[in-house]
C-alpha cells in the first residue's frame, strides 16, 4: 500500500500522516519537514525558501527523489504537496481547512520561528501567499491544478474537526482499501 497525502495549509497534514504510519507501522516521508530544515539553514521563511525554489528551478530534486521512492518502496504514507502526482498508484488523501480555521492554527503552531506570526493578520497574508506561489508555481511547472478535488481518493475538511476524528475516519478510509 502507498498512502499519499497533502492539503491545504494547516489542515493536519503531517500530524495525521504520522499518525497512520504509526498506526499501520508505515514508512513516513516528508516534503515539508525536508524543505522547513533547508530553509532555516539559508535564513528564510518557509515562503521565501518556496520562492526560492521557483527562481532557481528546485522542484525537479525533490520530484525525482518522491518518483524513486514510489518506485522502490511499499507501505508509506508520504507527506508532500505533489506525492499523489508522482506516485499515481498511489491511495490519495487531500485534507482541506478553511482559512479562518488555518490562521487559528498557524498562531498556536509550534514547528520554529522561520512559520511564528506576530498577529492574525500576517498569519492571513503570509498563508494565502504561500498558498498562491503554490499553486501557481504547480501550475506553471507540471500543468496540474492541487485543489482540483477530482485528483484525489479521499477529501476531507479538517475545519470542524478534532484531530482525533480526523485520524479515525482517515484510517477507517484507509483501512477500507487495503
Amino acid at each position: 500500500m502507498k498512502i499519499t497525502i497533502t492539503g491545504g495549509l494547516y489542515s493536519g497534514k503531517s500530524t495525521v500522516a504520522k499518525a497512520i504510519s504509526e498506526a499501520l507501522n508505515y514508512t513516513y516521508f516528508s516534503v515539508g519537514e525536508l524543505q522547513r530544515k533547508l530553509a532555516v539553514e539559508k535564513g528564510m521563511s518557509i515562503t521565501e525558501y518556496n520562492k526560492y525554489m521557483l527562481d532557481n528551478n528546485l522542484d525537479h530534486e525533490v520530484d525525482n527523489r518522491t518518483i524513486e521512492i514510489g518506485k522502490e518502496e511499499d507501505n508509506f504514507i508520504f507527506d508532500a504537496r505533489l506525492a499523489w502526482y508522482f506516485i499515481p498508484n498511489s491511495f490519495k488523501i487531500y485534507l482541506n481547512v478553511e482559512l479562518d480555521a488555518a490562521v487559528e492554527r498557524a498562531m498556536k503552531d509550534e514547528r520554529g520561528k522561520s512559520e511564528k506570526y506576530t498577529s492574525r493578520e500576517e498569519a492571513i497574508v503570509n498563508i494565502t501567499e504561500r498558498r498562491r506561489l503554490e499553486v501557481s508555481r504547480f501550475k506553471d511547472i507540471y500543468n496540474i491544478d492541487i485543489n482540483e478535488e477530482s485528483n484525489y481518493d479521499l477529501v476531507m475538511d479538517t475545519s470542524h474537526m478534532t484531530l482525533e476524528e480526523v485520524i479515525e475516519k482517515t484510517l477507517e478510509k484507509v483501512k477500507g482499501v487495503i
